[in-house]
């Protein structure tokens, strides 16, 4: 892998795989720039570093330019599984803006990959800090596979992406036609197109009952023989009467809705289930009454019942409201929770909140997904070569 690489304001620099006598160099330059704050071990203890530049399968790069070590990347090889990693990419910022660090890592895939044959697969993950890392990347021809949301935290958490670089050898091993999940499709969607890919095949989801909608009148007369067999693990919802019967062939899960038809707004007021299915029936109620416009479904929860709390909420079903001491059954008030599910995206540009809603506000939004989703963009830095390669 020796060679010599000019550059433009006619030095070279060296290219070549490092020895355990480069030890204390290559630590004096990570040192460098990284002002001493560099995590990986096999860089900062000197018996991993040097076992590192003893291992065979270790092909530890670097750059050297008027007798020190200016540039370092590390390719570690699986030759069991064929797979290779590179990381720990870093160039002295003197010795930037040459592609030093593009020339080194395309030497090192050559030889692994093509030269030798030891790798099928090359991959990297790159803080997503700066697009530097990236760019550089695809430059190579690593394509992006994914990405690690609050992976690691450093000075904050960040947030990494997955790339890799692949030989044709390992999609003509490739093993075709996965079975995937609904919820995961999207991912392969995005990989299938890149690569050409065959189709997947989409799994169904197990157990989830397919229900006839029923309207009219009949509807009434079925919800008050429901709640006379005492079938109902829902059976509460004042002032509203239901005109929808969302149910299954066998009669196993029977959901009682009214749907006015004019905003999307539906309430359950009564459902059959059983406690064990109960996050598979709701979210096929939901699913059901989309069908005749419903776009907001509300449901009341015990209070008493955790156990179908954790189903509603499983079945994203938001809590929004609690209402104590709402029913009176046997004698006794009881405490209900408000839940309802929506298709629509949230926005609250146009409220105007107390004190008070703000606090329901804030426990709302500790249930959705934006409870974390903060946004933050950063700019390509040209120096940004090769130090992101964790």
């Amino acid at each position: 892998m020796e060679r010599m690489i000019p550059l433009e304001d006619g030095r070279e620099v060296e290219m070549r795989r490092a020895t355990p006598d480069d030890s204390q160099a290559i630590f004096a330059l990570y040192d460098d720039v990284y002002q001493g704050a560099y995590t990986l071990d096999v860089v900062n203890r000197e018996e991993d570093r040097d076992r590192a530049l003893l291992d065979p399968n270790c092909y530890w790069l670097i750059n050297i330019c008027e007798g020190r070590v200016v540039g370092s990347v590390i390719f570690d090889v699986d030759p069991g599984q064929r797979n290779g990693k590179v990381y720990a990419a870093v160039v002295h910022p003197d010795f930037r803006r040459h592609e030093l660090m593009y020339v080194t890592i395309q030497s090192g895939i050559n030889a692994l990959m093509h030269r030798d044959r030891l790798v099928d697969v090359i991959y990297a993950t790159t803080r997503t800090a700066s697009i530097g890392p990236s760019k550089l990347l695809k430059k190579l021809g690593f394509v992006s596979l994914g990405i690690f949301p609050n992976v690691h935290r450093l000075a904050d958490y960040e947030t990494h992406g997955l790339n890799a670089i692949f030989h044709p050898q390992a999609f003509a091993k490739r093993k075709r036609l996965p079975k995937l999940i609904p919820e995961v499709e999207g991912f392969y969607r995005i990989i299938r197109h890149t690569f050409n890919l065959e189709p997947s095949e989409i799994m169904p989801q197990r157990d989830v009952p397919r229900l006839r909608i029923v309207r009219g009148d009949a509807v009434k007369q079925a919800y008050e023989a429901s709640q006379a067999a005492g079938e109902l693990l829902f059976d509460f919802y004042p002032f509203h009467t239901p005109n929808f019967l969302l149910q299954t062939e066998d009669g196993a899960v029977r959901a009682y809705v009214n749907y006015e038809g004019k905003d999307g707004h539906g309430v359950m007021v009564g459902l059959k289930a059983s406690v064990a299915d109960l996050k598979i029936a709701l979210g096929a109620v939901f699913d059901a009454a989309r069908k005749v416009g419903v776009e907001y479904l509300e449901i009341l929860v015990d209070a008493y019942e955790p156990e179908i709390q954790r189903a509603a909420l499983a079945a994203q079903f938001l809590p929004c409201a609690y209402f104590p001491s709402m029913d009176e059954h046997e004698g006794e008030r009881r405490d209900y929770l408000v839940f309802a599910r929506s298709t629509l995206p949230l926005n609250f540009s146009n409220v105007q909140m107390t004190p008070r809603d703000r606090q329901f506000l804030d426990v709302y939004l500790q249930n959705t997904e934006y409870r974390n989703l903060v946004v933050k963009m950063h700019f390509a830095d040209p120096q940004d070569e090769g130090e992101a390669l964790v």
